[in-house]
C-alpha cells in the first residue's frame, strides 16, 4: 500500500508549481512584446511559456484522476472539506488548461480571451492552490502518523501474543521431557525432540523480546 507521505510529496510536486506557472502566464499574456523579447531577467519567453504549459497540465492532471489513483493505492479518501477545496482548485485551473490546449490560436492569445485573467491568477487560483496544499499536507501527515501508530500497536500486540505462545511451547516441551524420562529408553527419542523444541522456543522468545525492545525506543 502506498504511504500517505508518498502521496503528499507526489501531489505537492505536481500541483505546487502551477502557482508560479499561472503568474508567469499572466505576465506573458500582459506583455505584448513577450513573444519577441526576453524578460528583464534575460529569460527566454518561449522557454518560460513551455515550462508554464507543462506545469499547468501536470497540476490539472494531478488534481483530477492523478490524485484519485494515488489515494486509491493508499486506501485513503480525502475529508469532504479538503475534497471540496481540491475541486475548487481544479475548476479554477481548468480555464487556463483549456486555453493552453486550444490549437486554433496561440496559447497567449487564448489566455487573453479568459475573462478577468489577472483576477483568476492573482486573487483566486494562487490562494486556493496554496490553501489546498497546506491543508492537504497537514491532513495526510496526521493520517500517516495515525496509521504508523496503529501499525506499531498491532505489532506490539502480535509480538506479545507470540511471546506467550513461545512460553507455552517451552513449558509444554519441558513437561514432555519429564514424561519421556519416566518411560525410560522408549522415550529417549521423544526427549531429544522435546529438548530441541524447548531450545528453539527459547531462541524465538529471545528474538521477539529484542524486536519488542526496538519498538519501545
Amino acid at each position: 500500500m502506498t504511504s500517505l507521505t508518498d502521496v503528499q510529496n507526489t501531489a505537492f510536486m505536481a500541483i505546487g508549481p502551477s502557482r508560479i506557472a499561472a503568474l508567469s502566464l499572466l505576465a506573458l499574456a500582459q506583455d505584448q512584446r513577450g513573444q519577441d523579447q526576453g524578460g528583464q531577467d534575460g529569460s527566454d519567453p518561449q522557454t518560460v511559456l513551455d515550462l508554464s504549459v507543462q506545469r499547468i497540465a501536470a497540476a490539472h492532471a494531478m488534481l483530477g484522476e492523478g490524485l484519485d489513483g494515488l489515494l486509491h493505492a493508499s486506501g485513503y479518501s480525502l475529508p469532504p472539506d479538503l475534497a471540496a477545496r481540491r475541486q475548487a482548485c481544479l475548476e479554477m485551473l481548468s480555464p487556463l488548461h483549456r486555453a493552453l490546449s486550444q490549437t486554433d490560436a496561440g496559447p497567449l492569445d487564448s489566455l487573453r480571451r479568459i475573462p478577468d485573467l489577472a483576477g483568476l491568477c492573482l486573487y483566486r487560483l494562487e490562494p486556493a492552490v496554496s490553501g489546498f496544499l497546506k491543508q492537504m499536507v497537514q491532513i495526510l501527515h496526521e493520517a500517516q502518523q495515525d496509521r504508523d501508530s496503529t501499525r506499531e500497536k498491532g505489532m506490539r500486540e502480535t509480538i506479545a501474543s507470540a511471546e506467550d505462545v513461545g512460553r507455552n511451547i517451552k513449558f509444554i516441551s519441558f513437561n514432555a521431557s519429564i514424561e519421556a524420562a519416566r518411560i525410560g529408553d522408549m522415550g529417549k527419542g521423544f526427549a531429544v525432540i522435546a529438548t530441541e523444541i524447548r531450545e528453539l522456543s527459547g531462541k524465538t522468545q529471545t528474538l521477539l523480546e529484542e524486536i519488542s525492545g526496538y519498538l519501545r525506543h
